[in-house]
């Protein structure tokens, strides 16, 4: 019996070990799990407000497609006007209401691109408005020569400047949403399309460029 009843209490031992043990595995877990949802809570993308100019197919389209990179990708740090129009007769501009147009509809990362370059001049514009004026002194003494008619530049000497820190924050935006390589492909491609020589320049003088942003304090 005595046997017996030694045997019974070191099991009556191990269970009560095993409990403990998943009792304090738990609560080691909690604080764990709990800090990972209010993370990925706080870390999604702002509800935008889309609407479309003419309510087409391919509007309604274009708008499904930024809805869903919305989902996709956290664009919190990204999105400083909640405001969207889908025109597809406009130019890609980002006031009085960020517009976009048709353009990069079978492409997600140039489409991605797009909202991301005009939410860099929300940027400029809520952020360093009191600064732009120095900010572009800097950037016209650094890179003097640059070409700023179309389709080199976006056609007037003041915003091309701009279009470098723009240009600049897009690819740094790509990076963090689609990793290094694919942001590159996408700077590459748009080199070779519009802000020509805008876009060369960042690629080639991207450490000199966040030199001058970085003084400025310009970042998302």
């Amino acid at each position: 019996m005595r046997v017996r009843d030694d045997r019974e209490k070191s099991v009556d031992m191990e269970c009560r070990e095993t409990i403990l043990k998943r009792t304090q595995a738990k609560s080691l877990m909690a604080p764990v799990a709990i800090s990972l949802l209010a993370s990925a809570l706080l870390a999604e993308t702002p509800k935008l407000s889309i609407k479309t100019a003419h309510g087409d197919a391919q509007e309604q389209q274009r708008m499904q497609q930024m809805e869903r990179l919305a989902k996709q990708y956290d664009l919190k740090t990204y999105t400083i006007t909640r405001e969207i129009v889908i025109d597809r007769g406009a130019i890609n501009h980002s006031s009085p209401v960020l517009t976009l147009n048709l353009r990069f509809l079978d492409n997600d990362d140039l489409a991605l691109s797009a909202y991301v370059h005009e939410q860099g001049h929300w940027v400029l514009m809520e952020r360093h408005r009191a600064d732009n004026p120095a900010l572009f002194d800097d950037l016209h003494r650094a890179f003097p020569t640059l070409e700023y008619r179309r389709p080199s530049g976006d056609g007037e000497l003041r915003s091309s400047y701009f279009h470098i820190a723009i240009c600049m924050l897009e690819w740094q935006a790509m990076e963090e949403l689609v990793g290094p390589d694919r942001a590159r492909k996408v700077i590459e491609l748009k080199q070779r399309d519009h802000y020509t020589d805008i876009y060369a320049l960042v690629l080639s003088h991207r450490e000199r460029v966040e030199s001058i942003l970085n003084s400025h304090g310009v970042k998302w």
